[in-house]
């Protein structure tokens, strides 16, 4: 039994190789072993395979195909000179039943035989009774269309080398040990619809078809080691070294040398004006502005007619973003009267030419609409004019959807144009009246509502939209628009979900957080062993990815956190 020394000796020195700071075998001090053999396989850390690696394994290959084919020559040759015998033996020689009967019996019993054990006992027969039987080919030559077939493998295989590397250089794990070269995972399905530029790269094939040229290059000798694991895996080959050339990328290069070196402060940001002309013309051009937006005009003119009293000098200004959500809340809880609260609402409206700087420049990115429970109650008993309530409705809905345009360089004429265009356009019934308070408060709502179906649409699918004068356009009402207006046409509320519905979904997550503890409990045991260095990576990886499917993805983070859990296991004892 082991003590806890050596174990912890074991566990430092598997933590050590994990990171790298082990020295590799071959830097050790020599130690005379009998048992160990004198040729090593090449190990490597970060091994794929670059351009060059391509095209010298196609070299390497033509040769090594063109070596194998002259010895098929040459062998079906000799075989075809025995048959010649044979066939020359039987041509005026009158077989009688009894030796017929020998030959059919003898052929029935050795006809599963390969073809090179079969050609040996075919000459053992023929020594005795006669040249009665022929030989078989026993191999044919590789194909021109194989190394298409090759090309394909080597293409699959280097994605899986960058797949390994991307799992070993997780940090979480930082594992640049050399090691052993993995075998390829053979998918044939991924190679049929493997695509080059929109077109299959092997349209008239099958997996007949790739299962037939696996099997010339394994009698060749281009690939060997043939591991078959069942239908719902995919089979594991090696090539040969002789025919493959690889890189071992296990020392990363700096991808900027010090003439490519560029501080912020070298670099001059160009504006941009916020114009494309890649979108469709619109019809309908009423509502689009003349000229470059960065033109646009920078006056502090407010709106014509007003309840808002005039701004005073140096007067802070309330803003209901994320940092002063709170205080607004608190001066909108402590208004004594409704007069107080429409007088607070009046004083939060900011100025159109400022409410555009600040939305260019982000500062609302965070923000959260106004309460409806205070919008509604200013609707209904509120003092506030319904134009000043108009604007309040834009500039709510403005600041909420600023984060939409963070990845954007926005123009704050842009913003200028699109505050413009709402102010002239939006939230008027059929007439071109103005809707009154309650009427305007429930499109107001809808509007936020979409806009949070928007940023869930591009968190989700990384959707990018247009920039804001185009994209608050009323006019762009069609889904070639990217625009606001055709998604608040199309906007639908979900319907609440039932109680079965809800239970559904409830057992479907509890299904899958069982899963996940399942194979959680299972995978435990194995990465341990890969710790304490009874186990290999691969294999670890392998059992993990197909028997506990749920926590593969998090591989890395759960070594960490074993390899952890034994240190702190090392140091309590």
């Amino acid at each position: 039994m082991s003590s806890p020394k050596s174990i912890g000796n074991i566990l430092n020195n598997t933590i050590l190789k994990l990171n790298g700071l082990q020295p590799p075998a071959a830097n050790l001090p020599e130690q005379s072993n009998a048992d160990t053999p004198e040729t090593s396989p090449q190990e490597f850390i970060h091994p794929i395979l670059t351009p060059e690696d391509f095209k010298q394994t196609k070299i390497n290959y033509n040769k090594y195909i063109e070596a194998y084919n002259k010895k098929v020559d040459l062998d079906n040759f000799k075989i075809n000179a025995y048959n010649t015998k044979v066939i020359a033996a039987c041509r005026n020689l009158k077989k009688s039943k009894d030796v017929r009967m020998r030959e059919l019996i003898w052929k029935e019993a050795n006809k599963e035989l390969d073809p090179e054990t079969y050609n040996e006992e075919v000459e053992k027969y023929n020594d005795k009774y006669g040249y009665h039987i022929r030989k078989k080919v026993t191999r044919q030559k590789v194909k021109p269309a194989t190394r298409e077939y090759f090309m394909a493998f080597l293409w699959e295989y280097n994605a899986q080398l960058y797949k390994r590397k991307e799992f070993r250089t997780n940090p979480h794990l930082q594992i640049n040990v050399p090691g052993s070269l993995p075998k390829y995972e053979l998918y044939p399905n991924k190679i049929l619809e493997s695509e080059y530029e929109g077109a299959r790269n092997l349209s008239t094939s099958t997996v007949e078809t790739i299962r037939n040229h696996r099997e010339r290059l394994e009698e060749a000798g281009v690939l060997w080691g043939y591991e078959y694991h069942g239908s719902n895996r995919a089979l594991k080959i090696a090539f040969n070294v002789e025919v493959l050339s690889i890189t071992d990328n296990g020392k990363p290069k700096s991808t900027r040398n010090g003439a490519q070196a560029v501080r912020e402060e070298q670099t001059k940001k160009v504006r941009h004006n916020n114009v494309s002309s890649s979108e469709p013309v619109l019809v309908n051009t009423k509502y689009r502005q003349k000229g470059v937006v960065a033109n646009a005009p920078t006056s502090l003119n407010c709106t014509g007619s007003s309840t808002r009293p005039p701004k005073k000098q140096g007067e802070k200004k309330i803003d209901a973003g994320a940092a002063q959500q709170e205080n607004q809340e608190k001066k909108f809880a402590g208004a004594k009267s409704q007069n107080e609260l429409s007088q607070i609402l009046i004083t939060s409206l900011e100025d159109k030419n400022d409410l555009a700087r600040q939305l260019a420049q982000l500062e609302h990115k965070d923000y959260k609409p106004l309460d409806i429970a205070i919008a509604r109650q200013e609707a209904y008993y509120g003092t506030m004019h319904p134009k000043d309530f108009k604007e309040l409705a834009i500039q709510d809905i403005f600041k909420f959807s600023n984060s939409l345009f963070e990845a954007l360089d926005v123009h704050p004429g842009s913003w200028n144009n699109a505050y413009k265009i709402w102010l002239k356009e939006m939230f008027k019934n059929f007439n071109g009246q103005q809707l009154k308070k309650d009427v305007l408060l429930e499109r107001w709502q809808k509007m936020i509502d979409v806009l949070r179906a928007v940023k869930r649409q591009q968190a989700k699918k990384g959707w990018q939209p247009s920039y804001p004068s185009r994209y608050f356009d009323p006019v762009r009402t069609e889904k070639c628009h990217n625009s606001f207006a055709y998604a608040y046409k199309n906007f639908r509320i979900e319907p609440p979900e039932t109680p079965d519905a809800e239970y559904q979904k409830r057992k479907i997550n509890a299904n899958r957080s069982k899963r996940w503890n399942t194979d959680l409990e299972k995978a435990r045991p194995k990465i341990r062993q890969f710790l304490r260095g009874k186990l290999d990576l691969q294999k670890m990886m392998d059992y993990v990815k197909y028997n506990c499917p749920e926590v593969y993805k998090a591989l890395p983070k759960l070594i960490a956190q074993e390899k952890d859990e034994m240190f702190k296991n090392l140091t309590l004892n």
